[in-house]
Formats: structure tokens, sequence, C-alpha cells
């Protein structure tokens, strides 16, 4: 027996063992349907609705463009014009050293703080938070 003989045998053999059911246009009428009501839902997507998260991102990029237009009016009117405009505001005094102890001690609690929050996006955090939370 060559190729093609083997090849047609198992063939016809896989033929009489599997039993295909002869569609009618009702299988047709079906599709078609189907396919129409795809179409139509498709047409019209409906919107989902905004969540409280992206309507905080929206309002915190709507406050950081007024304030980033504001620093570029003012910083660029400053340098092209030539004009000095003299704000005194009022800056409190901090004795000689403050801010660096300051910033000494806020190091470790946003360290741990900045650690803790990397840690909730793992699959220990999300079994920590709904065991927990």
């Amino acid at each position: 027996m060559n190729k093609h003989e083997i090849e047609a045998r198992l063939e016809r053999s896989l033929r009489s063992q599997v039993r295909v059911p002869k569609l009618d246009g009702r299988f047709d009428a079906g599709v078609w349907a189907r396919i129409e009501s795809a179409k139509a839902s498709a047409a019209a997507p409906a919107m989902p609705p905004k969540s409280a998260a992206s309507k905080w991102l929206l309002t915190s990029n709507a406050i950081g463009a007024v304030i980033t237009i504001a620093l570029v009016v003012y910083f660029g009117g400053h340098a092209f014009t030539g004009v000095e405009v003299n704000a005194a505001l009022p800056v409190p005094d901090v004795s000689p050293g403050f801010v660096e102890r300051a910033v000494m001690a806020m190091v470790w609690p946003v360290t741990v703080l900045a650690l803790g929050v990397g840690l909730m996006f793992t699959s220990l955090g999300r079994r920590l938070r709904a065991e927990y939370f």
C-alpha cells in the first residue's frame, strides 16, 4: 500500500464514523438573524456609566492643566516681557536644619507606605485584601 491508498482508507473510515446532520433553512435563518442582531447592537454601543475613579481622574487632570497653564503664563510672561511682578508672599521663617530633620523623619514612613502599596498589587496582597478588607 502506498501513501495515497492509506490516506484514502483513513478518509473513508473517518467519514463512516462521523455522522454530520444535514442543515436546513432554519439554521441559515438563525445565523443571519444573529448576524443582523450583532450589527444592530454594534451600531449603537451602550456607553458604560462613568465610575467615581474616572471622575476623580478627570478632575485631577483638569486641576493640573489649569495650574500648568497658570505657571506657564506667569513665568513665560515674566521671562518674555521683562516686567517684574513683586508679589510679597508670606513665607514662614524656619530654623536652620528643620527641613533636613523633617525629610529624615519622613523617609521611613514613606518607604514603608510605598512598599505596602506595591505589595497590595501582588498575589499575596490580593489574598490579604480579600481576607481582611
